[in-house]
């Protein structure tokens, strides 16, 4: 077991966020429940064509869940998402590293 705290399901998530995939996040979390693309796309007016693949790639980070998965073939299948029951603990993992940051004292070389 690594005591990295950017290990794992923070690093996962981490390494697929950028702010338009923090926006579509907030939107689904604000959806609330199952939502569709198209469920989204009317909650986000001007969305991009490029949302399945920012739905893809919350999904590789473990902040959404889609039926059926990624994993399995979808080839036009309707696809529903909810956020993933970790999301909220992942952030609250990022806030508390954040905390943590302030509250440590600067070393000699200020870091």
């Amino acid at each position: 077991m690594s005591d990295d705290p950017l290990a794992g399901p923070v690093a996962a998530a981490l390494g697929q966020l950028n702010p338009r995939r923090f926006e579509i996040l907030l939107a689904c979390i604000r959806l609330g429940g199952e939502f569709t693309t198209k469920d989204l796309r009317e909650a986000l007016p001007g969305s991009e064509p490029s949302l399945p693949r920012d739905l893809n790639a919350l999904e590789d980070g473990g902040l959404l869940r889609a039926d059926p998965p990624r994993a399995i073939a979808r080839q036009g299948r309707p696809v529903t998402y909810t956020v993933a029951p970790q999301t909220r603990t992942v952030f609250a993992q990022i806030a508390q590293l954040v905390e943590d940051a302030y509250a440590t004292p600067p070393g000699p070389s200020g870091i």
